[in-house]
């Protein structure tokens, strides 16, 4: 068996590069569209979340909402007065995108005995997405940048971020007065569907 030289080595390396990058190896946009839609589909929790598109590495969105009661008393032929007038509550969201980065490496062998064959590319992404819907939802709910994890560090989580209406329940186990108590703290404004609600728990 001939040895080959580490500039064959380099050479055949590089053909392998361009032929990945020309052969459809790297997901084109609409592609990573395509990536995006299964991985949300994967995800429960991500299914609940909004899921914006940045064309940019930071974007602000609007937030308007009506978080008071609105109606009054009326009385025929008179205006509400500018006391008891509502105006809407304006805010806004900014997005602050960060980069992460994974790399799954196959060898030749793997994808020459694939007895997927074709069937390999898709089977891959499925599973890519299956375990990057989980690697997200660890950092939406536990980031935070304190932690001494760096993949948690990336960014605070829902956890890290909650500062209002937010019940400790002291290591209480569930119970009616443990979610009676979760009730109590919402805003009124999120107590009308009930019905949607749920309660989310760790896999």
């Amino acid at each position: 068996m001939s040895r080959l030289d580490n500039r064959t080595l380099l050479e055949k390396a590089d053909l392998a590069l361009a032929d990945l990058t020309a052969g459809g190896g790297i997901l084109q946009p609409a592609q990573a569209q395509k990536f995006m839609r299964l991985l949300i589909k994967q995800s429960v929790l991500l299914q609940q979340c909004t899921v914006v598109p940045m064309a940019a590495p930071k974007q602000q969105f609007s937030k308007l909402k009506f978080g008071s009661r609105i109606l009054r008393p009326g009385q025929e032929a008179t205006a509400v007065p500018a006391a008891q007038r509502v105006k809407p509550d304006l805010s806004q969201v900014e997005l602050d995108a960060k980069l992460f980065k994974g790399e799954v490496r196959l060898s030749d062998e793997v994808l020459e005995d694939s007895i997927e064959r074709g069937e390999l590319r898709q089977t891959l992404m499925e599973m890519m997405a299956d375990a990057i819907s989980r690697d997200m939802e660890e950092i939406l709910v536990n980031g935070d940048t304190a932690s001494a994890d760096p993949f948690l560090a990336t960014l605070d989580g829902v956890l890290k971020q909650a500062i209002s209406n937010v019940v400790d329940a002291a290591g209480a186990p569930i119970s009616k007065d443990v979610l009676g108590d979760l009730l109590k703290s919402l805003p009124s404004e999120h107590l009308r569907d009930k019905s949607s609600m749920g309660f989310l728990l760790p896999a």
